[in-house]
């Protein structure tokens, strides 16, 4: 009979300890995209994505593969910890995306590259796809507001550091099992400075680093001392696909204020600076991509704060 109840004990033990693990553990859908003409996105069919966790990464932890639309389900990610989601398809670029998933509710949205793909991508920058050493997509944001961070620059041992605008940055061709980066920006001070990232030859480490940023710091000034701020916002589909479209800043007579920026083909987000704070600046988006007709709304007309993160407007893509 002691055996017995020592054998439920432990039983139980376990049962317990294991409950926690599972109940932090949540199974989250995905879409899976490349960049088709014009940077359309494109949903690719048949990629492999393979979730792993701990140590390095060693665990594998779920394996799904997308279907027509491009959809998945990641199965069995920890939240609020780091993960790698492997992306890997005959004739594609093979894509380690990092990062910490906490809301179950949110779009994840993976992207891939087909080897033509970005071998026409290294070649626009003057660079060739070395198989033999690893590569790092960044993405720089602010973590209040979700914007890309422009303007920063970089420290790296090894590879070639590319700007691509929107708060993307490429770090070409970096030798080794990893790659330690640190960035800064003048006038701005980062709660986090630094990363190590994993590298993998032959492929694409995509890694998201959102920080708390004092914006003009240089100038110690309170906010009644402001004189601009930005305008930001994101440009998706209904379904929450991100949108590259041209956006425009002007006055209510269509007088230019501020120079037109691009949207991100990535993520869908925009931000422009130096706009006079309490003036009214009306925020207009332009398709650059076949297929959609215009945005919801039109145009926005936005009273710009007199805040260091700015104001912000979004657009949702009409169809055609």
């Amino acid at each position: 009979m002691d055996m017995v109840k020592r054998t439920l004990l432990i039983g139980l033990v376990g049962l317990l300890l294991t409950l926690p693990f599972a109940a932090w553990a949540e199974d989250f859908s995905a879409k899976v995209y490349e960049n088709g003409v014009n940077d359309n996105p494109v949903a690719v069919q048949g990629v492999k994505a393979e979730v792993f966790g701990g140590s390095g990464f060693g665990a594998l932890l779920s394996s799904s593969a997308t279907g027509s639309d491009g959809g998945c389900i990641l199965k069995n990610i920890p939240l609020g910890k780091e993960v790698l989601v492997r992306l890997t398809k005959a004739g594609y670029v093979t894509q380690y995306d990092i990062k910490s998933y906490s809301d179950t509710g949110q779009d994840v949205v993976l992207w891939t590259g087909s080897n033509d793909r970005i071998n026409g991508i290294y070649s626009s920058l003057g660079q060739a796809f070395d198989p033999k050493k690893g590569n790092v997509y960044l993405d720089i944001s602010n973590e209040l507001t979700g914007e890309g961070i422009e303007g920063v620059q970089f420290s790296v041992p090894s590879g070639k550091v590319f700007d691509l605008g929107g708060g993307e940055y490429l770090i070409a061709n970096a030798q080794g099992s990893s790659l330690k980066v640190d960035f800064q920006k003048p006038g701005y001070a980062f709660d986090i400075e630094s990363a190590t990232i994993p590298l993998f030859p032959g492929g694409i480490t995509q890694y998201y680093i959102a920080v708390q940023s004092d914006g003009g710091i240089a100038g110690s000034v309170g906010l009644n001392a402001i004189t601009n701020a930005p305008i930001f916002g994101s440009i998706k589909t209904a379904s929450g696909a991100p949108i590259k479209a041209s956006v425009a800043f002007t006055d209510s007579k269509g007088n230019t204020i501020r120079p037109a920026v691009f949207s991100s083909w990535l993520t869908g987000a925009y931000i422009q600076t130096g706009f006079p704070v309490k003036k009214n600046v009306v925020v207009t988006p332009t398709p650059t991509t076949t297929g959609i007709k215009g945005f919801k709304p039109k145009s926005r007309t936005v009273a710009v704060k007199a805040t260091t993160t700015g104001s912000e407007a979004d657009f949702t893509a009409v169809p055609q």
